[in-house]
Protein backbone atom coordinates (compact mmCIF):
# COMPACT_ATOMS: atom_id res chain seq x y z
CA UNK A 1 0.00 0.00 0.00
CA UNK A 2 1.08 3.37 -0.59
CA UNK A 3 2.14 5.60 2.75
CA UNK A 4 1.87 9.40 2.95
CA UNK A 5 4.81 11.46 2.03
CA UNK A 6 6.32 11.37 5.71
CA UNK A 7 5.69 7.79 5.60
CA UNK A 8 8.34 7.11 3.42
CA UNK A 9 10.55 9.22 5.14
CA UNK A 10 9.98 7.32 8.19
CA UNK A 11 10.91 3.99 7.38
CA UNK A 12 13.84 5.65 5.12
CA UNK A 13 17.09 3.37 6.08
CA UNK A 14 19.00 6.60 5.60
CA UNK A 15 16.77 8.53 7.84
CA UNK A 16 17.60 8.72 11.48
CA UNK A 17 15.09 8.31 13.73
CA UNK A 18 15.59 8.09 17.59
CA UNK A 19 12.94 6.80 20.15
CA UNK A 20 13.92 8.07 23.19
CA UNK A 21 14.29 5.36 25.46
CA UNK A 22 15.90 3.21 27.81
CA UNK A 23 18.27 1.11 24.76
CA UNK A 24 21.59 1.69 25.09
CA UNK A 25 22.50 3.34 21.57
CA UNK A 26 19.61 5.98 22.14
CA UNK A 27 19.51 9.80 24.10
CA UNK A 28 18.18 9.55 27.39
CA UNK A 29 14.50 10.46 27.79
CA UNK A 30 15.04 13.80 29.83
CA UNK A 31 17.77 14.97 27.11
CA UNK A 32 16.99 17.48 23.91
CA UNK A 33 15.89 16.99 20.69
CA UNK A 34 18.43 16.61 18.53
CA UNK A 35 19.94 19.04 16.27
CA UNK A 36 19.56 17.74 12.77
CA UNK A 37 20.59 21.24 11.17
CA UNK A 38 24.21 19.47 10.71
CA UNK A 39 23.11 16.47 8.80
CA UNK A 40 23.76 16.43 5.55
CA UNK A 41 21.66 14.24 3.27
CA UNK A 42 20.91 13.13 -0.16
CA UNK A 43 18.93 14.98 -2.56
CA UNK A 44 15.28 14.27 -2.24
CA UNK A 45 15.68 12.62 1.51
CA UNK A 46 14.55 14.79 4.64
CA UNK A 47 14.84 14.03 8.58
CA UNK A 48 12.45 14.71 11.88
CA UNK A 49 12.54 13.60 14.95
CA UNK A 50 10.07 10.99 16.50
CA UNK A 51 9.98 11.16 20.23
CA UNK A 52 8.40 8.14 21.93
CA UNK A 53 9.05 6.81 25.51
CA UNK A 54 9.78 2.82 23.89
CA UNK A 55 11.93 0.94 26.56
CA UNK A 56 14.82 -0.52 25.28
CA UNK A 57 13.59 -0.10 21.55
CA UNK A 58 15.46 -2.25 18.82
CA UNK A 59 13.79 -3.01 15.30
CA UNK A 60 10.80 -0.93 13.58
CA UNK A 61 8.09 -1.47 11.01
CA UNK A 62 5.43 0.47 9.74
CA UNK A 63 1.49 -0.56 10.23
CA UNK A 64 -0.91 0.50 7.40
CA UNK A 65 -1.53 4.59 7.07
CA UNK A 66 -4.51 6.50 6.11
CA UNK A 67 -5.52 10.03 6.47
CA UNK A 68 -2.08 10.47 8.14
CA UNK A 69 -2.79 8.29 10.75
CA UNK A 70 -1.11 4.90 11.38
CA UNK A 71 1.23 2.46 13.59
CA UNK A 72 4.77 2.35 14.42
CA UNK A 73 5.73 -1.21 15.85
CA UNK A 74 8.47 -1.62 17.89
CA UNK A 75 10.64 -4.44 19.18
CA UNK A 76 12.72 -4.65 21.71
CA UNK A 77 15.26 -7.52 23.53
CA UNK A 78 15.57 -7.16 27.34
CA UNK A 79 12.22 -5.92 28.19
CA UNK A 80 10.61 -9.08 26.49
CA UNK A 81 7.82 -6.95 24.78
CA UNK A 82 6.44 -5.25 21.52
CA UNK A 83 5.02 -2.07 21.28
CA UNK A 84 2.77 -0.02 19.31
CA UNK A 85 2.79 3.69 18.86
CA UNK A 86 -0.14 5.11 17.06
CA UNK A 87 0.72 8.04 14.91
CA UNK A 88 -1.01 11.33 13.56
CA UNK A 89 0.46 13.21 11.12
CA UNK A 90 3.95 12.73 12.01
CA UNK A 91 3.87 12.71 15.62
CA UNK A 92 3.76 10.04 17.87
CA UNK A 93 0.75 9.43 20.30
CA UNK A 94 -0.30 6.83 22.91
CA UNK A 95 2.19 3.89 23.31
CA UNK A 96 0.25 0.25 23.78
CA UNK A 97 2.06 -2.86 24.43
CA UNK A 98 0.87 -5.77 22.50
CA UNK A 99 3.12 -8.83 23.98
CA UNK A 100 5.16 -9.48 27.28
CA UNK A 101 6.85 -12.33 28.27
CA UNK A 102 8.60 -13.06 24.68
CA UNK A 103 12.40 -14.18 24.48
CA UNK A 104 14.22 -11.08 22.67
CA UNK A 105 11.24 -10.28 20.50
CA UNK A 106 13.36 -7.69 18.66
CA UNK A 107 12.21 -8.26 14.99
CA UNK A 108 9.26 -6.85 13.59
CA UNK A 109 7.76 -6.80 10.20
CA UNK A 110 4.44 -5.71 8.92
CA UNK A 111 2.45 -7.45 6.15
CA UNK A 112 -1.24 -6.94 4.78
CA UNK A 113 -2.45 -6.30 7.98
CA UNK A 114 -0.13 -9.55 9.95
CA UNK A 115 2.35 -8.26 12.26
CA UNK A 116 5.32 -10.98 12.29
CA UNK A 117 7.64 -10.90 15.54
CA UNK A 118 10.44 -12.97 15.83
CA UNK A 119 11.85 -14.60 19.77
CA UNK A 120 14.63 -16.46 19.16
CA UNK A 121 13.37 -20.06 18.25
CA UNK A 122 10.17 -18.66 16.79
CA UNK A 123 8.42 -16.27 14.53
CA UNK A 124 4.92 -15.14 15.73
CA UNK A 125 2.21 -13.52 13.75
CA UNK A 126 -0.47 -11.09 15.56
CA UNK A 127 -3.56 -11.07 12.92
CA UNK A 128 -5.37 -7.77 12.32
CA UNK A 129 -3.29 -5.93 14.68
CA UNK A 130 -4.03 -2.40 13.28
CA UNK A 131 -7.71 -2.43 14.63
CA UNK A 132 -6.56 -4.17 18.10
CA UNK A 133 -4.20 -2.60 20.07
CA UNK A 134 -5.74 -1.54 22.97
CA UNK A 135 -6.97 -5.55 23.25
CA UNK A 136 -4.08 -7.23 20.88
CA UNK A 137 -4.80 -10.73 19.98
CA UNK A 138 -2.84 -13.75 20.93
CA UNK A 139 -0.01 -14.70 19.00
CA UNK A 140 0.04 -17.46 16.34
CA UNK A 141 3.18 -19.55 16.17
CA UNK A 142 4.28 -19.44 12.60
CA UNK A 143 7.39 -22.09 13.27
CA UNK A 144 9.20 -22.64 15.98
CA UNK A 145 11.76 -24.78 14.28
CA UNK A 146 14.68 -22.21 14.52
CA UNK A 147 17.44 -23.01 16.97
CA UNK A 148 17.01 -22.23 20.98
CA UNK A 149 20.39 -20.60 21.54
CA UNK A 150 19.90 -16.76 22.58
CA UNK A 151 24.01 -16.51 21.89
CA UNK A 152 23.22 -14.08 18.51
CA UNK A 153 19.77 -16.03 18.77
CA UNK A 154 17.32 -12.48 18.75
CA UNK A 155 16.60 -11.43 14.66
CA UNK A 156 16.06 -8.94 12.43
CA UNK A 157 13.61 -9.93 10.12
CA UNK A 158 11.82 -8.23 6.94
CA UNK A 159 10.08 -8.87 3.81
CA UNK A 160 11.43 -8.88 0.51
CA UNK A 161 10.42 -8.16 -2.71
CA UNK A 162 9.82 -11.68 -3.43
CA UNK A 163 7.28 -11.73 -0.52
CA UNK A 164 9.16 -14.33 1.65
CA UNK A 165 10.36 -13.57 5.10
CA UNK A 166 14.06 -13.16 5.45
CA UNK A 167 15.49 -14.69 9.03
CA UNK A 168 18.91 -14.07 10.07
CA UNK A 169 20.53 -17.23 12.46
CA UNK A 170 23.79 -16.34 14.03
CA UNK A 171 26.68 -17.98 15.24
CA UNK A 172 25.78 -19.52 18.50
CA UNK A 173 29.61 -18.71 19.70
CA UNK A 174 32.22 -15.94 19.15
CA UNK A 175 33.75 -17.77 16.74
CA UNK A 176 32.93 -21.64 15.96
CA UNK A 177 32.32 -23.82 13.17
CA UNK A 178 28.34 -24.10 14.07
CA UNK A 179 27.22 -26.55 11.52
CA UNK A 180 24.62 -25.56 8.92
CA UNK A 181 21.88 -24.69 11.19
CA UNK A 182 23.78 -21.51 12.24
CA UNK A 183 25.49 -18.60 10.26
CA UNK A 184 23.16 -17.67 7.79
CA UNK A 185 20.56 -15.68 6.85
CA UNK A 186 17.53 -18.21 5.73
CA UNK A 187 13.97 -17.26 4.11
CA UNK A 188 10.38 -18.90 4.25
CA UNK A 189 6.87 -18.35 2.81
CA UNK A 190 4.38 -16.15 5.22
CA UNK A 191 3.02 -19.02 7.08
CA UNK A 192 6.36 -20.82 7.68
CA UNK A 193 6.78 -23.27 4.76
CA UNK A 194 9.54 -23.29 1.89
CA UNK A 195 12.52 -22.68 4.00
CA UNK A 196 15.38 -21.66 2.59
CA UNK A 197 18.89 -20.50 2.86
CA UNK A 198 19.75 -17.50 0.92
CA UNK A 199 23.15 -16.68 2.35
CA UNK A 200 25.76 -18.67 4.02
CA UNK A 201 29.10 -17.73 6.25
CA UNK A 202 27.13 -15.04 7.97
CA UNK A 203 28.29 -14.63 11.90
CA UNK A 204 25.55 -12.43 12.49
CA UNK A 205 23.90 -10.24 10.46
CA UNK A 206 21.82 -7.04 12.27
CA UNK A 207 19.78 -5.75 8.96
CA UNK A 208 19.72 -5.75 5.49
CA UNK A 209 17.55 -4.51 2.44
CA UNK A 210 17.12 -5.07 -1.17
CA UNK A 211 17.71 -2.45 -3.97
CA UNK A 212 14.55 -1.14 -5.27
CA UNK A 213 15.95 -1.22 -9.25
CA UNK A 214 17.02 -4.99 -9.03
CA UNK A 215 15.55 -6.55 -5.85
CA UNK A 216 18.97 -7.76 -5.00
CA UNK A 217 19.90 -8.07 -1.07
CA UNK A 218 22.27 -6.51 1.31
CA UNK A 219 23.09 -7.47 4.44
CA UNK A 220 25.71 -6.32 7.27
CA UNK A 221 27.54 -9.05 9.30
CA UNK A 222 29.55 -8.13 12.59
CA UNK A 223 32.63 -10.05 12.99
CA UNK A 224 34.22 -11.82 15.61
CA UNK A 225 35.65 -10.19 19.14
CA UNK A 226 38.31 -10.20 20.88
CA UNK A 227 40.84 -9.57 18.13
CA UNK A 228 40.93 -5.19 18.92
CA UNK A 229 38.34 -3.26 18.26
CA UNK A 230 39.06 -2.29 14.13
CA UNK A 231 40.02 -6.57 13.17
CA UNK A 232 38.09 -7.89 11.53
CA UNK A 233 35.76 -5.25 10.19
CA UNK A 234 32.62 -5.70 9.75
CA UNK A 235 31.01 -6.09 6.25
CA UNK A 236 28.56 -4.56 4.43
CA UNK A 237 27.68 -7.67 1.59
CA UNK A 238 25.75 -8.06 -1.65
CA UNK A 239 24.23 -11.29 -2.47
CA UNK A 240 24.58 -11.95 -5.83
CA UNK A 241 23.14 -15.44 -6.33
CA UNK A 242 21.30 -17.55 -3.16
CA UNK A 243 23.20 -19.91 -0.91
CA UNK A 244 26.70 -17.77 -1.69
CA UNK A 245 29.18 -18.25 1.38
CA UNK A 246 30.11 -15.12 2.84
CA UNK A 247 33.73 -16.52 4.49
CA UNK A 248 32.67 -17.24 8.64
CA UNK A 249 34.69 -18.71 10.11
CA UNK A 250 37.37 -19.07 7.61
CA UNK A 251 38.18 -15.74 6.40
CA UNK A 252 36.80 -12.01 6.09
Amino acid sequence: MQHPQWAHRLTSRLASICLLASAWWCAPAQAAAPDLRALRLPPGFQIEVLTAAVPNARQMALGAFKDGKGVLYVGSMGEGKVYAVEIDQGRAGAVHTIASGLQMPVGVAWRDGQLFVSAVSKILRFDGIDDRLRHPPAPITVTNGFPPDTHHGWKFIAFGPDGMLYVPVGAPCNSCEPGPRYANIQRMKPDGSGLETVAAGVRNSVGFDWNPRDGSLWFTDNGRDMLGDDVPSDELNHVERPGQHFGYPYCH
